[in-house]
């Protein structure tokens, strides 16, 4: 296997050098193996240690995962913070072995996509989104209110991202929908939505750094210009529900009118597929 990962056990190894520290063995261990392996993590895994050797990028494969144990990829998926997406039977295996390492392949592609957006941003705007995030304790200025730790603030937005990411994944595979369908012509909340709109606002209450983009929908009977405003009143009445749960400034609103349609298709089975409103988290 290449040197982007490296899962030794050093149960084993570790029992004969029980006095030495383990950040400096695992460095020691790793440097008798290949001296030009990058630093290594230690994570912890059912009581023992297990060296985890990975790139810069802390990037990983299909292939590369789907060639370790099951217990393996539970320690990955613990570290990237994926926990909550970890499900176990009543003897504690695995269930979900290739969501397991979708995940953590699309949270790779994420932080090193969204580490790269940051660097490209200024002092300010960094602080800008580290407040919208709910990291302002992280921010630390100077005397003169420059930016003093830059690099940590990057580091934290991208873990606040990495968390936010796997709580919108299990969300969804719990969710009752994250679409809302409407009559023709028609902007009213019933009772199902009003019980999945709910749902996203107490989801919303227990993820503070979660935000939210409601998608307005019509069909395509009507003008271009009516249905843009027939989606975006869609959206802004679900908005207002949610408003109740003092949640406004995490919601915008977008409308894309008739342009969007699940269905393509003059007939009534198309038209109520597409008479909606979607969430879509960030």
């Amino acid at each position: 296997m290449s040197k982007k990962i490296l899962l030794l056990s050093s149960v084993i190894f570790l029992s004969s050098c029980a006095t030495t520290n383990i950040s400096e063995l695992g460095d020691k261990f790793l440097d008798l193996i290949n001296p030009s392996d990058d630093a290594t993590e230690v994570a912890t895994l059912s009581g023992e240690e297990t060296l985890v050797a990975m790139d810069e990028a802390g990037g990983f494969t299909i292939d590369e995962l789907e060639e370790l144990s099951n217990d393996e990829l539970i320690a990955i998926a613990r570290e990237k913070g994926l926990e909550d997406l970890i499900l176990l039977d009543e003897d504690g295996n695995l269930l979900n072995r290739d969501q397991i390492i979708n995940a953590i392949v699309e949270s790779a592609a994420l932080l090193e996509s969204k580490s790269e957006e940051l660097e490209s941003m200024s002092d300010d705007e960094l602080i800008e989104v580290a407040v919208a995030k709910g990291l302002s304790e992280e921010i630390v200025l100077d005397a003169d209110g420059n930016l003093a730790n830059r690099d940590e603030l990057v580091e934290a937005i991208i873990e606040n991202a990495a968390v936010t990411e796997a709580a919108i994944s299990e969300f969804g595979n719990n969710a009752d929908s994250f679409t809302l369908y409407f009559g023709y012509d028609d902007t009213e909340i019933d009772e199902v939505a009003t019980r999945i709109i709910i749902q996203h606002a107490n989801f919303m209450q227990e993820n503070p750094s979660v935000n939210l983009r409601l998608e307005g929908h019509a069909d395509e009977r009507g003008t271009r210009e009516y249905n843009l405003a027939l989606g975006e009143n869609r959206a802004l009445s679900v908005k207002e529900v949610l408003g109740l749960y003092n949640l406004d400034d995490r919601i915008i609103v977008v409308s894309y009118g008739e342009e969007q349609p699940i269905l393509t298709g003059s007939n009534e089975e198309a038209w109520e597929k597409n008479r909606r409103v979607e969430f879509s988290y960030y």
